[in-house]
Order: structure tokens, then C-alpha cells, then sequence
């Protein structure tokens, strides 16, 4: 059984979020981490994987920093990882989901 789950990079639940003179997010000194509930999706399709000898593919969309959440899932068991890179600056949620 082939098992696709699909990652985001997103804030460290436990940092200290600040917002810059635009009001958006500052970034400068939080840490980014794997989404939780989509590291529980990756410790569930390796538990299916392990029972159906299947193989698991992890995937996100992002910059050179989204590799880090790649390269988590794939020390977790993970057998490939795909960056998506899209060529935007900045993409809103719409467009994210329909790439």
C-alpha cells in the first residue's frame, strides 16, 4: 500500500508570537516546527506501513525551510519526501490547496 500524507511548516506551539509595524507575524526568532496533527498523520500511515509492508511518501509545500519538516518525517520512517516550491512570493490558503 502506497500512503501519501501531505506536512506544513508551521510556529512552535510554545513560541512567542510578536506581529511587525504591518501587523503581520514577525518571524525573526520563532522557531518553525512540523504541524502536530500532521505528525500524528505520518505516525499513523508508518504504523499502516509497517502491518501492509506499504511505503510512505511525505510531502509540503514551502521554501528551503519546509526540508526541515521533510527531513523530520523521514528520520520518523518516512520512505521519500517532495518539496513543492512554487515560484509566488506570497501565496494565500486557496492557492496553497490547489497546488
Amino acid at each position: 500500500m502506497k500512503l501519501v500524507v501531505f506536512t506544513k511548516q508551521t510556529f512552535d506551539t510554545e513560541a512567542k508570537i510578536t506581529l511587525d509595524a504591518q501587523g503581520k507575524i514577525n518571524p525573526e526568532g520563532v522557531s518553525l516546527i512540523m504541524n502536530p496533527y500532521d505528525e500524528f498523520a505520518v505516525e499513523e500511515a508508518l504504523r499502516i506501513k509497517e502491518k501492509t509492508k506499504g511505503e510512505v511518501t511525505v510531502v509540503s509545500m514551502g521554501g528551503p525551510k519546509a526540508q526541515d519538516v521533510l527531513r523530520q518525517a523521514l528520520a520518523m520512517g518516512a520512505d521519500r519526501a517532495v518539496l513543492i516550491t512554487p515560484e509566488l512570493e506570497e501565496i494565500d490558503e486557496y492557492t496553497t490547496a490547489t497546488i
